[in-house]
């Protein structure tokens, strides 16, 4: 044999490993489910280096960890490792491989597994994994070669499969974040239609008074909702309801708020009754972070009163026309559902020639400029004073531009909803 040849032994070696590259290319395209391919890069890296056993740790940017899924019994468990700590962790912080013929020998290396599960680790071959653009996205530990101790053909030949295992890794969270990104959007349009499908159709005619509202919401349905309920010959509610959160469940909340409400309101004719049941409703039908903000009045239209109970809602604003003046209804309470009884109070006020009542949420004051500076109440209270003796419709597209000339071209972060009323007769 010339000198530098190496035995055809090591070459059939070589043959069979580029066989097994190849091997596992294919392999590694037929799934886009991580924990399956997880599952397979595993199971070929420790065949191919006739390891025992081995781990996949993936790196978690946000939380600065490596995370590996294990059985735990039969179920699939995540367990969480700091970068830095244990040998894995020091291979994702330094990028460097670590060889080891004698595992416990290592001062990095952590027995605890060993202790608790009674299996003897004796080698160890950890290596970072790399995608196309050489970040370390995770890292390879294989353990116990059958045999002897890892080599540098084994190095070479985990490096080479590492390219492979990364690219589809890659693959399965770009699909896996496809996937996401299509269920968010189909959520999103679910909410979309209940949402509009329990908002009024058309604005109905309150004799002697204009009424006009908007609900504008935005890309992420939100839980704003509005309502005008006639209630025998002579008599109106008027609901403006925000529910917290986002989505399919704020969506299904409202459609609760809304059954609940048509249900009760005309049998329950005291405001603070009817929130007290409402309450109970939404207590019995929600998570413990999920809550409702509630303004409900009933509009007399032969007495020009209006009595209201608010819970936990914006104040309404209220413009007086004979004074030019604003001020605030500001009787409240606690939101829907925060407790299991709720104590509400009713107040009733008058309303004369030309007043006007301003209904609004959150999504109104809280819309936010480029510096994150909120429109707030001081501003609605002022463009209500110069535009209150408007007409109802005119006065609300008035506050509507003004919450956008604010915010210029900063997108619309929560929903927001108006409803503007105007005694006329």
């Amino acid at each position: 044999m010339s000198p530098g040849k190496k035995p055809s032994t090591t070459r059939a070696n070589q043959i069979r490993r580029l066989e097994a590259l190849i091997n596992a290319s294919k392999i590694l395209n037929s799934t886009l489910d991580l924990d399956k391919l997880l599952k397979i890069i595993l199971e070929l890296a420790t065949t191919n280096l006739k390891a025992a056993r081995g781990t996949i740790y993936l790196i978690d940017e946000e939380t600065n960890e490596l995370w590996s899924k294990v059985l735990k019994g039969k179920e699939l468990v995540r367990i969480r490792l700091p970068i830095g700590t244990g040998i894995a962790g020091h291979v994702a912080k330094t990028g460097k491989t670590v060889n080891l013929r004698n595992a416990w020998k290592d001062k990095r290396f952590f027995s605890g597994f060993d202790l608790r599960t009674g299996f003897l680790t004796k080698t160890m071959l950890c290596m970072p994994m790399r995608d196309r653009k050489g970040k370390i996205i995770g890292v390879f530990q294989i353990l116990n070669k059958k045999g002897g101790a890892f080599d540098k053909q084994d190095e070479y030949f985990l490096e080479a499969f590492s390219d492979h295992a990364a690219l589809a890794i890659e693959n399965a969270r770009l699909h896996l974040a496809i996937v996401e990104k299509e269920r968010i959007e189909k959520e999103i349009e679910i909410a979309g239609a209940i949402q509009r499908r329990l908002l009024p159709k058309e604005i109905p005619s309150l004799p002697g008074y204009e009424v006009d509202a908007i609900a504008q919401p935005t890309k992420m349905v939100g839980g704003d909702y509005f309502d005008i309920i006639k209630i025998g010959d002579a008599k109106f509610a008027l609901v403006v309801a925000d529910v917290s959160g986002k989505g399919v469940p704020a969506a299904l909340l409202v459609s609760t708020l809304h059954a609940s409400l048509h249900a009760y309101i005309e049998g329950t004719p005291d405001l603070a009754e009817l929130a007290g049941k409402l309450n109970q409703v939404v207590y019995a039908n929600t998570e413990p972070e999920r809550y409702i903000t509630l303004f409900i009045g009933i509009l007399d239209i032969p007495q020009a009163t209006f009595t209201y109970v608010n819970a936990g809602h914006n104040f309404p604003f209220v413009f007086r026309s004979s004074s030019s003046s604003v001020s605030t209804l500001s009787s409240g309470g606690l939101p829907l559902g925060m407790f299991e009884t709720a104590q509400f109070q009713q107040e009733t006020i008058s309303l004369s020639q030309r007043d006007t009542m301003v209904l609004y949420t959150d999504g109104v004051t809280e819309a936010m400029d480029k510096s994150f500076k909120e429109y707030g109440e001081e501003r609605l209270r002022k463009r209500i004073l110069e535009d209150g003796g408007k007409p109802a419709a005119e006065l609300k597209h008035t506050i509507v531009s003004d919450v956008g000339k604010f915010v210029a071209d900063e997108p619309q972060s929560d929903d927001m909803t108006l409803m503007v009323v105007k005694r006329v007769a």
